[in-house]
Order: structure tokens, then sequence, then C-alpha cells
């Protein structure tokens, strides 16, 4: 079993003496080790784990590692699987003394079949909730795990807090709290939002960031744990643009006749759908220039003395660019289509091999359950609407055993579109930062 670090024994006592809670400890700082123990410390025998797709294996290993029990009833199963109606009967058919949802803002959206799976449904906007075919109304304890447990907006924390902990939605007049059980209440307590009229038939709801957060975050006092990698020891890494110069008719070509007021709009908005739908073509196009843009600073850092690196990114196509530029440096990484077994072997030769430089990580793929912390700089080759994304991806490359200062750099074509989206997407942070403290 592994030395635990001081925040996890304490991060176990705290998990271990609640029936409900939300671990929302940053990643690196050891929320897997630290369920593990607070459930060997309630003595809990059968557990159901809902992880994603690469973290079954990780969390297999993990109980072998932190675990000083045996468990026959143990299982761990992925967030689709929920949607698979004969194993969402078979996860009912018995009780589980404790339920850990791992990376729990996979149910940030009732409109999701997997977060209706695990929290029910809600009448009435919320005023009631059908919960009897809900895995929470079916496990004793429920533990959730997630260092982004806003992906996007405060909104993002209701079906949680619906489910798990109701009574903090109830108003409270001694501090002017008013209700906010039902969804619209809540969304429009703590979001930021306006309508948006897509034709004459259907008007949208836009969030365009968080109000009254630290309201929220006194809602959620006592409910929610999280330590920063700061808090124990790890340096945060420094954030910085690198602006990438090409050639203005290059920049006519990948833009082409794209509607710059529009896209600026849904930037300061928020809108990702909007986004997508103005930039999806751009969006790749603009990649492929950006990588031959870095592979030509990479080269140019390698020769100045940089031992390893991180290129995250998101298009096949522009993955199959840096792999040919890059080659001959040494060049490994993990894809959408990587196997368990695939990934774990491209994670450790990254860390042990000296030869291998650079490490392709497809931005979703390599988000989660990796460490990559043998290099100290990534640069995000392509970026997402997505903070949860790049906060996740971004913190792979930090663990308590590195000892130099992690550099995250963010590419951007000069002067382009590119740049001036990437700048506004950046406001969404402070808001999740803002309720998390």
């Amino acid at each position: 079993m592994p030395d635990p670090y001081p925040t996890q024994i304490d991060g176990a006592r705290w998990l271990s003496s609640r029936r409900r809670a939300l671990l929302a400890d940053q990643p690196r700082v050891g929320k897997t080790g630290t369920a593990i123990l607070a459930a060997d410390d309630r003595f809990h025998d059968s557990i159901l784990v809902v992880t994603t797709a690469s973290g079954r294996a990780v969390w297999r290993r993990a109980f072998g590692q932190w675990s000083v029990f045996r468990r026959d009833n143990l299982r761990i199963i992925g967030w689709a699987e929920l949607n698979n109606l004969k194993t969402r009967a078979e996860l009912l058919s018995r009780h589980w003394d404790l339920l850990i949802l791992d990376e729990s803002h996979y149910g940030a959206s009732f409109g999701a079949k997997r977060t209706q799976a695990v929290y029910g449904i809600p009448d009435g906007d919320g005023e009631h909730l059908l919960n009897a075919k809900a895995l929470y109304a079916h496990a004793s304890n429920v533990w959730c795990l997630s260092g982004t447990p806003i992906p996007h907006d405060p909104s993002n924390l209701y079906p949680m807090m619906r489910a798990l902990c109701p009574e903090r939605l109830r108003a409270n007049p001694s501090k002017d709290w008013p209700d906010v059980t039902k969804f619209e209440d809540f969304r429009d307590r703590y979001c930021r939002w306006r309508p948006k009229k897509l034709n004459n038939w259907r008007t949208i709801i836009v969030i365009m960031g968080g109000k009254n957060e630290a309201e929220l975050a006194e809602r959620l006092d006592g409910f929610v744990l999280r330590r920063t990698q700061q808090d124990v020891g790890i340096r945060p890494p420094v954030y910085e643009t690198l602006p990438l110069a090409v050639t203005p008719a290059m920049l006519r070509q990948v833009e082409g006749n794209i509607d710059r007021v529009a896209v600026l709009e849904a930037a300061r908005e928020g809108n990702t759908k909007s986004l997508d739908m103005h930039l999806g073509p751009l969006r790749r196009l603009t990649g492929e220039a950006k990588a031959r843009a870095v592979i030509e600073a990479v080269v140019d850092e390698f020769e100045n003395g940089l031992d390893k690196i991180v290129l995250a990114y998101w298009h096949k196509d522009v993955g199959k660019i840096l792999l040919d530029g890059l080659v001959k440096y040494g060049v490994t990484g993990i894809d959408g289509s990587s196997s368990p077994a695939a990934r774990d072997g491209a994670e450790q030769r990254f860390l042990n091999d000296p030869e291998c430089r650079v490490f392709l990580a497809q931005i979703e793929a390599a988000g989660e359950a990796i460490d990559l912390s043998s290099a100290a700089m990534l640069w995000f080759v392509e970026s997402v609407f997505s903070p949860r994304s790049m906060s996740q991806m971004s913190l792979r490359i930090t663990n308590h055993s590195q000892a130099r200062q992690c550099f995250v750099r963010v590419c951007v074509l000069e002067n382009s579109i590119d740049e001036a989206v990437n700048e506004s997407l950046m406001r969404l942070w402070a808001s999740i930062r803002e309720v998390l403290k």
C-alpha cells in the first residue's frame, strides 16, 4: 500500500464522516486513494464505482493498492454503461453500501440519460424528484468525486444538489436566501443568462456566467471538500498564450468568409453550440495551420534545452501533422481509439524513456487518469470550448513529484479570430473559481 499523504488521511476522515458528499480536490491531489481509504474506514463491502471508460482500469488497480480488504462485492462500470437498460436493471436489483460517482461532472444535466439513471427524473421543474429507479436511492452512501464539478457554469451543480442535499436548496430567511429547489429558480439565482431567439418558433437560454457565487459556496459548505494542488504542495502551472506568426495569405485561407461579429458574440456569451456551428470547418483548418507552426517552435525549444513536451490537440488530422513533423524526436501518445493497454504503454514510455520526448494527447482521451509529469511543458495546439476539459488536461503534467515549475501555453494564430475567441472564453473560468474557493 502506498504511503498516503496527510491530505489524503484528512480527506478520508472527512469523507467517511458523511453519507453524501462531494470530494472536489483538483486532479493529481489524490481523490481515488482518499475515497478508498474512507471506504475501508467505514468497512463498506458492496461498492459500486461509476467512472469513465479509461478510469475503470485505474480504479481496479487502485483498490488493489490502497485497500487492506478483499471485496467480493465491488463493481466498477463506465458512465456510458448506465444507458444500457439491462445493466441498469441489474444494478437496481440490489442495495449498495457505497456508490462512488467518479468524475461526477458527467451527471451535470438532467437532460442526459446517464444523469437521470443516477439522480432520477425531475418533475415540475424539480419541485419533485422521481427517484425509484435512480441509483443514488439504492445506496446507503453516495460520494461524488470531481476535480472539475462545474464544467461550464453554476447550474451544473443542480442535479447533484437536488438529489443528494436538497435541504441546501431551501429558503433560509435568516440569510435572505430564497428557495431554489426548482431548476429555473436555481439558474436565475446563480447564473447570468439571456434568451436568444433562433427563429420565430424557438428561443433558447444562453448562460453567460455566474452570479451570487459566494452565496452558493456557502450553501455547499460542509458538503464539499476541495484542496487545490497548491494546498498540497504542488505548484500550479503558469498559463500563457503563445502567438504563432503566419502569413496574411495563410490567415485569409484559414478564415475564409467567417462572420467575425457572430463568432465573437458567441464567445462573449459562452455559447459553445453557436461557436461550434460557426467555427466547425474553421477549427480544423486553424488547427492544421497551428500544428505546422508548432512543429517549428517545438524544434526550437528542443534545440534550446527542453527535454520533453506534451502537445494537446483535438482533430486527428492535426495529430497526424504533429506526428509526422516530430517523429525523429521520439513520439508517443493516445487518442480516442487507444485501448487501456495502449494508454498504459504510452504513459509508461513517456515517463521512463528519455528518448521519448513528445506526447501527443487528444484532449478528451488524455484529460483524465494519466500521469504526464515527466514533462513540465504542455501546449494546447488546439483548444476546446470546455473549461473543464482544458483544466483537466493542463493538470496532467503536475503531481507531488514534479520538481519543476510547469508551463501551459495556449497556441493561437496571431491577429486571428482564433486568438480573439480564446481570450473571450477565459472569463468562464472566473465564475467557476469563485464558487469552488
